[in-house]
């Protein structure tokens, strides 16, 4: 079995991917629509469950971080008319973030 981590970090690295627009236009919409759907129910996950039980640590304020960008790009790859002009204008930097926050997960994995 799989640690949820690795998992998590799995789903980080397909957001990124799935959200740049060569790739998202290039795919089929299905197989964008599975993506988007699994990265937003990681994200969810690292919001609802993880950061909600270990907020005060380290990890949990990361989780909750890296769970807002993952809910964020999982629209992105969505569709991203349902997000607010001011946040598909940041699009550079929401996923910038969450390429640092899917480097931290990975080396700390790779560390273990």
């Amino acid at each position: 079995m799989l640690p949820m981590g690795t998992i998590v970090t799995c789903c980080m690295i397909a957001g990124l991917i799935f959200a740049v627009p060569p790739v998202k236009k290039g795919c089929p919409r299905p197989i964008c629509t599975i993506v988007g759907t699994v990265v937003l129910a990681a994200g969810l996950w690292n919001v609802i469950w993880y950061a909600s039980q270990n907020f005060g640590e380290f990890w949990g304020l990361a989780a909750l971080c890296s769970g807002v960008l993952m809910i964020i790009t999982s629209i992105f790859i969505l569709n991203a008319n349902w997000l607010p002009a001011f946040v598909r204008q940041a699009k550079a930097i929401i996923l910038l973030m969450l390429l640092g926050f899917t480097l931290l997960y990975a080396i700390t994995i790779i560390r273990l």
